[in-house]
């Protein structure tokens, strides 16, 4: 017990959003395919990446709430205990999370998100979209607009990390300039192909967590292969370079 409170406080210590007010993205829930399982990581990763590009919302990052999960034994659950995403938020400094559900049945996806008031537990914004699955990463960036458009409404802190960066495991990426970007007519990958590439960059940030290094990399490299411009595969494949 000690051990876990010592640990608990070094985590608030060191957590950049304690004073600020944050927003936590939690993994999502999986209520549906048990093949999109590893997706509940990869689509809240992919939110923290479109929240925080060309933004200055105080969203914490995904390294800091992968702690808090630890200490809880949560791993890489989805939490659907109220209670339980109160503690996590709070352990990681959080006045907001996001939280929400995904289902796939018969070729169709939907996704559930909601923003809740850590303090108590007051659902703030609500939405849902649902499309066939194959169009997964249009849903994906219409649920980030939607979030994005109501925390802006909520008049948040500014972030300390300076606008224009994304953020992947740990480490702020600058993103590229227009003129370096893979033009949309040089590679034509299917929405299909970008499913595939998003759970398996999911997988690759599982295996990351879990330390297994060779995995994690040839997740990725799966990843990138499937689509080449998932920006978020190939910035984790430049990181273990480094």
């Amino acid at each position: 017990m000690t051990r876990m409170l010592v640990g608990l406080v070094a985590l608030l210590l060191s957590s950049n959003a304690w004073a600020a007010g944050g927003v936590a993205v939690l993994y999502f829930q999986n209520e549906g395919n048990v093949a999109l399982e590893p997706l509940k990581v990869g689509l809240a990763q992919m939110l923290v990446t479109d929240l925080t590009t060309d933004s200055d919302l105080p969203i914490i990052e995904r390294s800091q709430l992968q702690a808090a999960l630890d200490e809880f034994k949560l791993g890489h659950d989805g939490i659907a205990d109220p209670v339980s995403a109160a503690r996590v938020g709070k352990l990681v400094g959080a006045q907001y999370f996001v939280m929400g559900t995904y289902f796939e049945l018969f070729g169709t996806l939907r996704i559930d998100t909601r923003i809740v008031e850590v303090e108590t537990g007051r659902i703030v914004f609500a939405y849902g979209t649902n499309s066939p699955t194959s169009a997964f990463l249009t849903m994906e960036k219409d649920v980030s607009a939607a979030l994005r458009s109501k925390l802006d409404s909520l008049q948040l802190p500014k972030a300390k990390t300076p606008s224009g960066t994304r953020s992947t495991e740990g480490a702020s990426v600058v993103a590229p300039p227009a003129a370096t970007a893979v033009a949309s007519t040089t590679v034509v990958t299917t929405e299909r192909h970008t499913l595939d590439a998003a759970v398996a960059y999911s997988e690759g940030l599982i295996h990351l967590d879990q330390r297994d290094l060779p995995r994690a990399r040839e997740a990725f490299e799966k990843a990138v292969a499937a689509d080449p411009q998932l920006e978020a595969a190939r910035a984790e494949l430049s990181q273990m370079t480094l």
